[in-house]
């Protein structure tokens, strides 16, 4: 098996991986569906902000109490009662569809419901594939886990926008909730090895400040959750912008909005194909691959015809899956195993917990002044930040080694790879 697939040689793995693909292809089409359903409903541009930024707001709310209970239960059984949940908010989101009595406020509250969920869900799968593969493979599984949401992402939206011209929104959430049960099925049939040491349980008390102090006692996570965070709150905010380029930009209907995402996850995918054969990520990646992120979001708000915004978004996906990647690696080698489910959720945080500012926000940005410029702050917020951020991190590490006379005592100059602190076994 070719070095970027490398995971997959793991039968335990490759399974978690095949049936999350298609539950993961299953709510890229509900997104989209979501989205267009709440803009026929609305005509809104806030509206579909609020319904964005609602989904990741119990991440915000929440989400270190997320991590504490990945650390303190069984990964597996939270991942069985977590999509069981799912299946129940996407069939309750159908039947609300499909009768006709789909009011905004119900489905804000459904979305909010998701986002509770996948509060306690997300740290328990990101935590649950060390235990797959080992420590060897948690790079390559990282970058993997990735492509999986990209390739959702690309094949996920094209159909969904075909089904809901065709079928409608209803059934489009009807289809999701049957992709969650795959998703049963497959976690029923995987028992990962047991570990050699049980972790102790970590108690409530203090447990989500623990993996805060773990994170601020490691500059180069600061500079790397600070980056990605903000990057991820104030330029990725896609199911907002493309929702509104489609709508009311280029007039091109759901079908339209199905292509963008699917030419945005393209790059996604060749991004993260790329990704994942690097062995170990840097810092220097993740600042690199956030500022040509910013760049190419920039060109495509100024696109100036449909089919060169479509060209444009591509980059803009490979860059984003650069930055991803390279965090998402970055994060899990630098993690000890009795941390890891805090930290991840601190992740988790950081990387979908700011949505419910920046889509409502920028969703506010382009109903005044258009949605070009909507993605263009967005842009802009990224390339700042990171500029900021890669400056004060540099600056930070040059004062250490003056003050220990060199490179030492646990600092690492930026261009460094990711060192063993931290990491169990």
């Amino acid at each position: 098996m070719t070095v970027a697939l490398a995971a997959l040689s793991v039968p335990e793995y490759r399974r978690f991986w095949i049936t999350g693909l298609i539950s993961n292809i299953g709510t890229a089409m509900q997104m989209i569906a979501l989205d267009w359903f709440v803009l026929t409903l609305t005509g809104s541009g806030t509206a579909v902000g609020w319904t964005a930024g609602l989904q990741f707001a119990p991440v915000l709310l929440f989400g270190l109490w997320g991590g504490v209970v990945s650390d303190r239960y069984d990964r597996r059984r939270i991942l069985l009662i977590a999509q069981s949940l799912y299946t129940v908010q996407a069939a309750v989101l159908a039947v609300a569809a499909l009768s006709g009595n789909a009011p905004l406020g119900l489905l804000l509250a459904l979305a909010f419901a998701q986002g509770c969920v996948f509060t306690v869900e997300n740290p328990a799968r990101l935590s649950f594939v060390p235990e797959l593969v080992g420590r060897d493979l948690i790079p390559n599984a990282a970058g993997l886990n990735i492509l999986s949401l990209t390739a959702a992402r690309l094949i996920g939206p094209a159909v969904a926008g075909v089904l809901i011209a065709l079928i409608g929104s209803g059934w489009v959430f009807a289809i999701n909730a049957g992709s969650y049960l795959i998703v049963i099925g497959g976690l029923l049939s995987i028992h990962p090895a047991p570990r050699a040491e049980p972790l102790p349980r970590t108690p409530w008390a203090g447990a989500g400040r623990a993996g805060l102090r773990y994170v601020a006692g490691r500059p180069r996570l600061i500079a790397v959750f600070a980056i990605f965070g903000l990057v991820s709150t104030f330029g990725v905010t896609f199911n907002t912008t493309l929702t509104l380029f489609a709508g009311r930009e280029f007039h091109t209907g759901s079908a339209g909005l199905g292509f963008m995402s699917t030419a945005l996850s393209a790059g996604m995918v060749a991004g993260t194909l790329v990704a994942a054969r690097r062995s170990r990520p840097t810092l220097r990646l993740v600042m690199l691959g956030a500022l040509a992120f910013a760049a190419a979001e920039a060109l495509a708000s100024a696109a100036p015809t449909y089919g060169l915004f479509l060209a444009l978004l591509v980059p803009a996906g490979w860059t984003f899956m650069t930055l991803n990647t390279a965090v998402s690696g970055l994060v899990q080698m630098d993690v000890s195993e009795a941390m890891r489910g805090r930290v991840m959720a601190v992740y988790t945080v950081i990387a979908m917990g700011g949505n419910p500012i920046g889509s409502p926000a920028i969703g506010w940005v382009s109903d005044h002044a258009g949605v070009r410029w909507g993605m263009a702050l967005g842009s802009a917020v990224s390339a700042v930040a990171t500029a900021v951020v890669s400056l004060w991190f540099v600056r930070r590490q040059r004062g250490s080694v003056h003050d220990h006379g060199g490179v030492g005592a646990g600092v690492e100059p930026v261009v460094i790879m990711h060192g063993s602190r931290g990491v169990a076994g």
